[in-house]
């Protein structure tokens, strides 16, 4: 279960800049995941609300905004989003394909008080 070392590295990030900007508490962290991530949502939110237990981000909420993969064709240059991890340009049929989103882990922003 790779989500328990995600959810600590996401506490240690959001509570280290809460703490520089003078926030006493953390509400909601907002955070953008890749499909091949291979992230599940309910697991790492389960995970932050365990490690995040007794830190100012106790009960902070984590929405987590999953991002599908996409591809672009070397040939043709077409942009698409890949489907059922079929790594085929659905335009001319070229296997020359560069991945373009689904690989993101990001955080987007915080709320704190």
């Amino acid at each position: 279960m790779h989500e328990m070392g995600i959810a600590q590295n996401i506490l240690d990030i959001v509570v280290a800049t809460a703490q520089k900007e003078g926030a006493t508490r953390i509400t909601r962290i907002n955070l953008l995941a890749g499909e091949l991530r291979a992230i599940e949502p309910l697991q790492l939110t389960f995970c932050f609300a365990i490690v995040a237990k007794d830190t100012i981000a106790d009960g902070a909420f984590l929405n987590i905004e999953q991002i599908p993969v996409r591809g672009h064709c070397k040939d043709c240059n077409a942009d698409f989003p890949i489907e059922d991890y079929i790594y085929v340009c659905p335009e001319c049929s070229s296997s020359k394909i560069e991945i373009t989103g689904g690989n993101e882990l990001k955080l987007q922003d915080i709320e704190v008080e």
